[in-house]
């Protein structure tokens, strides 16, 4: 009887950490999205989507630029609402009014899915303004 006590010190642990992850990785439902835009593409980009501890590549289009003086601009957010890696692809439009994206300030996106995006600039300047409505989402290269 000592011998099994001994034993189940070491493998409850173990079987703790194992069960974990399993049991978070069916019920995630958010992504993290992370966008880059380049100056000679100024109304597309390309796009990554963390999910369930992959990376899927994304071709984002649809975009409309104002005060546009920077060579990259980098946008990062989460998207919600997820089902599946698929449910990602579509065309967005703003909820509550909230689809220009500008320093500070972030624009909340649905995609007929249900799928919400949030995105927020990281090196925006003063004047720049984006508007987000009207974007749409790709994959690049994956199956859907």
């Amino acid at each position: 009887m000592r011998n099994f006590f001994w034993m189940l010190r070491f493998v409850a642990p173990f079987g703790a950490l194992v069960a974990i992850p399993v049991s978070a990785s069916t019920s995630d439902t958010e992504g993290r999205i992370q966008i880059t835009l380049l100056k000679g593409q100024l109304d597309s980009g390309i796009a990554s989507l963390f999910y369930q501890t992959q990376k899927y590549g994304l071709v984002v289009s649809g975009i409309k630029l104002t005060g546009f003086w920077t060579t990259k601009i980098n946008l990062t957010g989460t998207a919600s609402n997820l089902r599946g890696v698929a449910d990602i692809i579509g065309t967005y439009t703003a909820v509550d009014g909230d689809k220009a994206v500008g320093p500070a300030k972030m624009a909340r996106l649905e995609n007929p899915k249900g799928v919400v995006l949030e995105i927020q600039g990281v090196n925006l300047g003063r004047t720049f303004i984006l508007n987000l409505a009207g974007l749409t989402i790709k994959n690049l290269g994956w199956q859907p």
